[in-house]
């Protein structure tokens, strides 16, 4: 039996708000990497349509950034079949059990653990699901969030150079956080 590598995998979700039991997914992105990121194995990119878009007032801010983004656009000409919560789910665990095959999964992003996995628990996948994907993944975890707060308190502003709003699609968030983890294994080296 060939030993499994170690990997990373990055979690990326676009919401319509903060909290997994109310708010709804949009998009979905999922990059599996090297551990030091510098190689990418696979990539799993997808809308999620909800069968309605919320008009309430919470929901203005992610609209205004997802409108802007070209999000809601791509969701309402989304699919309802091939971008459903459903079908986004299996696709979602098929990918991650295919990466699994080979490489031990430590679950990698911003605020991944606190913000991206609740909800994929309580919003995309069914109570049986979540335990699936669950069981893919090590408890080991790498929350961008942590090296960031690290250079803060050594006196660095790892916000420094966002100079410019970015897009916040998922694309782009793990462009950003993928970049910033190699050039932060440079500097520790």
């Amino acid at each position: 039996m060939t030993r499994k590598t170690e990997a990373l995998l990055w979690v990326d979700i676009e919401t319509t708000g903060t909290d997994p039991r109310h708010d709804l997914m949009l998009e979905i992105g999922l990059r599996c990497t090297s551990m030091d990121a510098k190689t990418e194995y696979a990539r799993y990119e997808s809308i999620i349509k909800p069968y309605v878009l919320p008009t309430d007032r919470s929901f203005a801010y992610a609209h205004r950034m997802h409108e802007a983004n070209g999000l809601i656009n791509e969701v309402i000409d989304a699919s309802p079949e091939l971008c459903s919560t459903a079908r986004v789910a299996l696709a979602v665990i098929d990918f991650t059990q295919s990466m699994a095959e080979t490489h031990v999964l430590h679950p990698a992003g911003t605020n991944m653990m606190g913000f991206d996995l609740p909800f994929l628990e309580h919003y995309l996948f069914t109570e049986d699901q979540w335990g699936r994907f669950h069981r893919l993944l090590s408890y080991r975890a790498l929350d961008m969030t942590a090296i960031r707060l690290t250079q803060t308190a050594l006196g660095a502003d790892p916000y420094e150079h966002y100079t410019q709003t970015k897009p916040h699609r998922v694309t782009d968030c793990l462009d950003m956080d993928i970049s910033e983890y190699v050039e932060w294994l440079d500097l520790v080296k």
